[in-house]
């Protein structure tokens, strides 16, 4: 009974498009606008406290400074535009929190989830192949990304900060808790599951990664539907968060 949705009565939230909207803008003028004043400010601690530095620890720093801001954004406008829009994405059940719970879901989902991923991948890296006669697809940029810090185990340990903590918690308020809410006035469960798991996949798209996209918004895609399925299972961010969370970590 596990893929069993709940029957509970929906009540749409009050998530408007401006809602939307704003959390999106928000998520990317922090991360094209925000990024050149916060290197600027972390070069001059360094410069301040004669500490040599690299442009990769200068990244990191600068990838895990954005991902907090972003995040503490998203708190503030959640709640400043809207009373209760945050405290609806975060909780669209009417139930008591249960978050143990939700947690022992998100799990649960992991261990049926990621055989799945990760057949999904292989099959795309597969077709790619067969399509481009491509034999090595490249890894995702935030894969590489982390790969490069492997050898630096404190800068590889901020890395994993944001790839456990931070980009679960923004990635799934962005797109389960706002995006996937908002659809979910208009479209029934599983449409507004498929919007949303959509675009997040594609939000993944990079230039670098060349053919290698084929196989992770394929993947993605898979992925993001489990993702907003327990999100509508549980009514909870809780759940979408632990079981993304589960997955960076053990991917990682």
């Amino acid at each position: 009974n596990f893929f069993r949705p709940s029957h509970e009565e929906f009540s749409p939230a009050p998530i408007s498009l401006c809602h939307v909207l704003i959390i999106f803008a928000t998520y990317f003028a922090a991360t094209t606008l925000g990024v050149i004043p916060l290197v600027q400010l972390i070069r001059l601690g360094f410069e301040l406290t004669n500490t040599p530095i690299t442009t990769l620890f200068l990244s990191v720093w600068a990838h895990l400074l954005v991902s907090f801001c972003i995040a503490f954004l998203f708190l503030l406008f959640g709640n400043g535009f809207r009373p209760g829009a945050l405290k609806a994405a975060w909780r669209s059940s009417k139930e008591p929190p249960h978050p143990k719970e939700d947690i022992a879901i998100g799990a649960l989902a992991w261990l049926i989830s990621f055989p799945v991923v990760l057949f999904s991948s292989h099959l795309f890296d597969l077709l790619v192949y067969l399509l481009f006669q491509v034999e090595t697809v490249p890894d995702q940029a935030a894969v590489e990304f982390l790969r490069m810090t492997m050898n630096y185990p404190f800068y590889f340990f901020l890395n994993l900060l944001s790839i456990v903590l931070f980009a679960p918690f923004i990635e799934e308020l962005m797109f389960r808790g706002f995006l996937q809410t908002y659809a979910r006035k208009f479209l029934r469960p599983k449409a507004a599951i498929f919007v949303s798991s959509l675009c997040f996949a594609l939000f993944h798209f990079t230039p670098v990664q060349g053919l290698g996209n084929i196989s992770i918004i394929g993947s993605l895609l898979v992925l993001a539907l489990f993702l907003g399925f327990v999100y509508e299972r549980q009514g909870s961010l809780i759940a979408s968060i632990s079981l993304h969370a589960i997955f960076n970590a053990l991917s990682v």
